[in-house]
């Protein structure tokens, strides 16, 4: 995967192309050009120089589990569903560095927040196809009905394969389908925008009028998409940037202290790279996910399980 290097002095990105979000926007110069795992691997060599640091970005912080709660105000949702509460996992990249017990542990802890629904939002394998077998069992565990979209490594190593193991794990795919929720709430789900073949207008087709309409796409830039072509959505779930994975800090461009950046970002998540943004009426929600890929290293980027409750705007 290439990621984007950013810096004060500029910004790596990739030249856009037709199935871009960002499209015919003008394309920044920069002075190099990084991958993710050369600037992970230069963290962990960094890391590797203070031997607590480099406990703490490989073993405690990756499976340092947050709860992200989040109270949605969305217009038009009906009074009757106040309170409404749903779960997202996103990005769980089973692997050597993530393995089914950890997620079965994760569907554990989704059932004890007792959301209504559960939305999985990609990236369920690294570079093994085969790893995504281990989805079934603990997926078979969640006591909420469960929707999924797939994502850029899904298509990029056996999509087929994914798709069975959620199907086998009781998850309802939505590749650019929608299906009602409740009365007056929609759940829409796209193909994957990096490598398939997304089709918001297709999604959307079935959906009433009057219907609040929320949309699982694994990339978040999509959203740029949504808010050009004002499309009838009202909160959209995404995941794949994984926050930046690593999180450092820097001086404030007002010069009052110091904040946190991810140097590093994915094509079509540097945008919205993490939690919640409104453009408008419109709202997205960037999950960091609860896996790592390509290499097992998190700082200042904890994994997360998203709970969110639906309140009438």
């Amino acid at each position: 995967m290439e990621w984007l290097f950013r810096t004060d002095m500029g910004l790596v990105a990739p030249a856009s192309h037709g199935n871009s979000p960002d499209a015919g926007q003008e394309r920044v110069l920069t002075r190099r050009r990084w991958t993710r795992r050369r600037f992970l691997q230069w963290m962990g060599a960094l890391a590797a120089g203070s031997g607590a640091t480099a406990a703490y970005t490989r073993l405690v912080e990756p499976r340092w589990l947050d709860v992200e709660r989040v109270t949605l105000q969305v217009p038009g949702l009906p009074e009757r569903l106040a309170g409404t509460t749903l779960a997202q996992i996103s990005d769980i990249h089973l692997s050597e560095y993530f393995s089914p017990e950890r997620l079965l542990q994760t569907v554990q802890l989704v059932n004890r927040l007792a959301p209504r629904w559960v939305m999985l939002t990609g990236d369920y394998v690294g570079r093994d196809p085969e790893a995504a077998r281990g989805l079934v069992e603990p997926l078979r565990h969640l006591d909420a009905p469960a929707f999924a979209v797939l994502g850029n490594h899904d298509l990029w190593t056996d999509a087929s394969l994914v798709a069975r193991s959620l199907a086998e794990g009781a998850v309802s795919l939505l590749r650019n389908q929608a299906i009602p929720l409740a009365d007056g709430l929609w759940l829409a789900g796209l193909d994957d925008v990096w490598s398939g073949r997304p089709d918001l207008t297709q999604a959307l087709a079935n959906v009433p009028s009057a219907a609040v309409t929320l949309l699982m796409v694994h990339e978040p830039d999509f959203f740029s998409q949504v808010v050009r072509r004002e499309a009838p959505v009202a909160v959209q779930f995404s995941g794949h940037s994984h926050g930046g994975q690593v999180r450092l800090p820097r001086l404030r461009r007002d010069g009052l202290g110091l904040e946190l950046y991810a140097p590093i970002l994915p094509r079509y998540g540097r945008h919205y790279p993490m939690g919640l943004q409104r453009v408008g009426e419109r709202q997205v929600y960037t999950s960091r996910g609860i896996g790592v890929w390509p290499l097992p290293y998190r700082f200042n980027c904890r994994p997360e399980v998203s709970l969110f409750t639906l309140q009438p705007a």
